[in-house]
């Protein structure tokens, strides 16, 4: 648990000293790959099962379609209503898409 909060605390104060146009990804079930690609689509993101069932979530998910400069395809999860299809994007080593 305590180790939990540290990684937490790292990952927080590290969004704080990145470019204000980062977004932390968050409720992540995918394989994340970092790298640049282009935003295919976005739309509402299931809610997760844990917020199904009484506990809490964030209040909104946007689900991106992301296509990767190595032809891949990413879906990623996020709080941010900032990215549209078309937007060009980079995927950090700290878990941030960063808009181009």
């Amino acid at each position: 648990m305590r180790r939990s909060i540290v990684v937490l605390a790292v990952v927080s104060l590290a969004g704080c000293a990145a470019n204000a146009r980062q977004t932390d990804i968050t409720g992540q079930p995918f394989a994340y790959r970092t790298g640049s690609g282009v935003v295919e689509s976005v739309a509402p993101a299931p809610k997760p099962f844990m917020a199904a069932a009484g506990g809490s979530a964030p209040d909104a998910l946007y689900r991106l379609k992301i296509r990767m400069d190595n032809g891949r395809t990413q879906y990623l999860d996020t709080s941010s209503a900032e990215f549209s299809a078309g937007d060009r994007i980079r995927l950090t080593d700290e878990r941030l898409i960063e808009k181009r």
